[in-house]
């Protein structure tokens, strides 16, 4: 990843009871420049989910490795394409490039304070 301070981390919602299951998604690194998947993580509903989409350190080349957000949305296409979030017991899965990117809303998670600044109310 060639940009430290673009976020590594999001949030999403994929499909699941009622409205979808909401996920932290977050790109794991062999080290700080070398992206090696995805985890996904919820907490909403029965119990902890978690599954991986992941794949060889070093093996990931052009806006995929250098830009968390293009892996994410990758890896999430995927996700919901093989029903992964429904597979969490048989462990991580390979990243498949062919996959086409998810399009849904995709929320930075860290990424500072809102465009515009913090705005504070006088005491008194």
């Amino acid at each position: 990843m060639t940009n430290t301070a673009a976020p590594s981390s999001f949030l999403c919602t994929l499909p699941g009871q009622g409205k979808g299951i909401a996920y932290h998604v977050a790109v794991s690194f062999a080290d700080a420049a070398q992206p090696t998947g995805v985890r996904f993580t919820s907490f909403v509903g029965d119990g902890r989910r978690s599954f991986g989409v992941v794949t060889g350190a070093g093996s990931l080349q052009g806006e995929i490795a250098a830009n968390s957000e293009a892996l994410c949305r990758l890896a999430i296409g995927q996700a919901v394409r093989d029903h992964l979030y429904e597979k969490t017991k048989e462990g991580d899965t390979a990243l498949d490039l062919g996959a086409e990117p998810w399009d849904g809303e995709l929320r930075p998670v860290g990424a500072g304070a809102p465009t515009g600044g913090l705005r504070h109310r006088p005491l008194g």
